[in-house]
């Protein structure tokens, strides 16, 4: 498995590892009795560059509430963003959010629209962004989003299918 890579708007490519990719794809909702899964994406902002990493996500805790088609993530994800953040001398940072949706080509419902948009202006996060990643069965999809002014700004980056690597 190889990295993936997208651009982010406006300025900047914004970089997920082959591990984090490895992390996000192994919860897939493959069967009918599988439950959504989801964390946080932890990595760092690029020095000089408006590039960002992702090289760890969350993954499933104790205290998520997982159903077939719904996920509510656990404060321990914040913990462990908190921890990782101090472990790393203040440079691994929160920078968004990932979940499954048990389908091929996942899309944002209502609910994850309101979540994402929630978080942009609820949320402590380094930078101007923060990113969405929904993992389907075939494709991983991935927003951003920012705060311009008072309001909250998200768009479709791209997907990434699994005959593409």
């Amino acid at each position: 498995m190889t990295g993936l890579v997208y651009r982010a708007l406006p300025a900047g490519t914004l970089y997920l590892t082959p591990d984090a990719v490895r992390q996000m794809l192994s919860h897939r909702q493959f069967g009918v009795r599988s439950r959504e899964a989801g964390g946080v994406l932890l990595g760092r902002h690029l020095k000089d560059v408006a590039d960002i990493v992702v090289d760890k996500v969350t993954e499933p805790k104790l205290g998520d509430r997982r159903g077939w088609g719904s996920f509510f993530r656990s404060f321990r994800h914040n913990i462990s963003a908190r921890r990782r953040w101090a472990k790393h001398d203040h440079t691994s940072a929160y920078l968004g959010s990932w979940h499954t949706h048990p389908e091929p080509d996942p899309r944002p419902s209502a609910v994850d629209i309101a979540d994402w948009q929630s978080a942009l202006g609820r949320d402590t996060y380094e930078g101007a962004r923060l990113f969405f990643v929904i993992v389907g069965t075939k494709q991983l999809r991935v927003w951003q989003g920012g705060r311009i002014g008072d309001l909250n700004e998200l768009g479709f980056i791209r997907e990434h299918n699994e005959k593409s690597n």
